[in-house]
C-alpha cells in the first residue's frame, strides 16, 4: 500500500498527467458548482454589468502587467521594456488557461526567445518572483484579515505566520553574500549540481545591491497592490459590496492555493472552489459565494486573455520587424564572387584601400565555411 501513494506522486510530476488530471477534477468541480448556483443569476449578473468598472479594472490590470515587467526586468538584467512587457503580459495570459507553473513556464520560454536570456537566468527570475509572491501573499494574509475584521482560523494564522517567515529567511538567505556563498557551496557538493552553483552564483551576485533589492520589494508591493485594485472594481462591477481588505483577503487565499498541483484548465471548476473558500473567508454568506466566484472567474479571464493575445501579438511583430530590418548575410558563393584580389573582406566592409590589406587563405576558408570574418 504504500508503493500506491508514490506511484501516484510520481505519476503525478509529469506535465501531461497534471494536465489530464487536473482538466477532469476541474469539470467535476465545475458541475458540482453549477449544481450549487443558478444559472440565471449569473447571466443576470453578467447582463447587468458596470463596464466602466470594468473598464477600471482593465486598466488596473495593465498596471499590474507593468509591476510585473518592471520585476522581471530587474531580475534579467535585459530587454527592452516594450519586450519584457511582451513577456510578461503573454505569460499572465498563460497562466490563466494553465493556473500554477504555467506563467512560469512560459515565461523561461519566451524570455529564451525574445529576450536572449539564458535558461538558469530565466528559471532563476521565474522562481525568485514565485517566492516573492508567496512571501508577500502570506503577509497579505494576515495584514488583511485584521484589517477586515476577520478572526482567522489558529491553523490558518499559524502556517502563513510560518511560511512568510520562512520564506523571508531564504529570501535573506539568497540576496546576502556570506549565507549565499555558505548555501551555495553546500548545494555545489552534491553531484552534478556544481555547474549549476556557480552559475548561480554569478548571477545572484548581480542582484545583491540594495537598488536591486529595494526595486524588487517595490515593484512586488505594487503588483500586489494593482492586483486588489483591479478584482475591487471587478467585485464592484458585479455589484458586491465588499471593502479592499475583503478582496485582499479572498485574492490572498485564491492565489496561495494556485500552487496546488491539481488546477483546471482556464481555472475553472478549481478557481472558482478556491474564490468560494477566500469569499467565506472573508465573511460572506455561504449560499452566494460560488456564483460570486464563477462570475469573477469569467472578468478575469475577459481582462488576462485580451492582454496576454496582445503580448504574444506584440512579440511576433517585434520579431517579423527585427527580422525584416535585419542585414541579410551573404552565401559564401556570393562573398567569394564579390572579392576583389589583394583586398581582404574586412578591407572592403571598412573601406580600406584594396593594396592596405592583401587578400588573405582564411578569408577564403571562411568564406567557403560560411564563417563570419574577424
Amino acid at each position: 500500500m504504500n508503493g500506491v501513494p508514490a506511484r501516484l506522486a510520481g505519476a503525478l510530476r509529469k506535465p501531461r498527467n497534471r494536465l489530464l488530471v487536473g482538466t477532469l477534477v476541474g469539470a467535476g468541480l465545475l458541475e458540482l458548482v453549477i449544481s450549487k448556483i443558478s444559472l440565471e443569476r449569473v447571466g443576470q449578473a453578467l447582463t447587468h454589468l458596470s463596464w466602466g468598472l470594468f473598464a477600471v479594472g482593465a486598466l488596473v490590470g495593465c498596471g499590474y502587467v507593468t509591476m510585473r515587467a518592471w520585476r522581471y526586468r530587474t531580475l534579467l538584467g535585459r530587454g527592452s521594456i516594450g519586450a519584457v512587457l511582451g513577456v510578461t503580459a503573454a505569460s499572465w495570459g498563460a497562466g490563466q488557461l494553465l493556473p500554477g507553473p504555467g506563467s512560469d513556464a512560459t515565461f523561461v520560454v519566451l524570455s529564451r526567445t525574445n529576450l536572449r536570456s539564458s535558461l538558469s537566468r530565466g528559471t532563476g527570475s521565474a522562481l525568485i518572483s514565485r517566492l516573492l509572491d508567496v512571501a508577500s501573499l502570506a503577509l497579505i494574509l494576515l495584514v488583511s484579515a485584521d484589517l477586515a475584521g476577520v478572526r482567522l482560523p489558529t491553523s490558518v494564522r499559524l502556517a502563513s505566520i510560518g511560511l512568510a517567515t520562512v520564506l523571508c529567511f531564504s529570501m535573506a538567505a539568497v540576496f546576502v553574500k556570506p549565507s549565499r556563498r555558505w548555501l551555495l557551496s553546500r548545494v555545489g557538493r552534491i553531484r552534478h549540481c556544481q555547474p549549476f552553483a556557480v552559475r548561480a552564483e554569478a548571477a545572484l551576485d548581480e542582484l545583491t545591491g540594495w537598488r536591486v533589492v529595494v526595486a524588487l520589494i517595490a515593484a512586488t508591493l505594487g503588483a500586489r497592490l494593482m492586483a486588489a485594485v483591479e478584482y475591487l472594481c471587478l467585485f464592484w462591477a458585479l455589484g458586491a459590496d465588499l471593502s479592499l481588505w475583503q478582496v485582499w483577503l479572498a485574492l490572498a487565499v485564491r492565489t496561495l492555493l494556485f500552487a496546488l498541483p491539481i488546477q483546471g484548465v482556464g481555472g475553472l471548476g478549481t478557481s472558482q472552489v478556491w474564490w468560494a473558500g477566500g469569499l467565506a473567508l472573508a465573511g460572506l454568506p455561504i449560499s452566494g459565494v460560488l456564483a460570486l466566484g464563477l462570475e469573477v472567474q469569467i472578468l478575469d479571464l475577459m481582462v488576462a486573455l485580451p492582454a496576454g493575445a496582445a503580448g504574444w501579438l506584440a512579440l511576433k511583430m517585434r520579431r517579423f520587424l527585427t527580422d525584416a530590418v535585419s542585414p541579410v548575410t551573404p552565401t559564401p558563393r556570393e562573398l567569394c564572387s564579390t572579392l576583389v584580389p589583394g583586398q581582404s573582406v574586412a578591407s572592403q566592409q571598412v573601406g580600406v584601400a584594396p593594396a592596405a590589406v592583401p587578400l588573405t587563405i582564411g578569408d577564403l576558408l571562411g568564406a567557403v565555411e560560411g564563417r563570419q570574418p574577424a
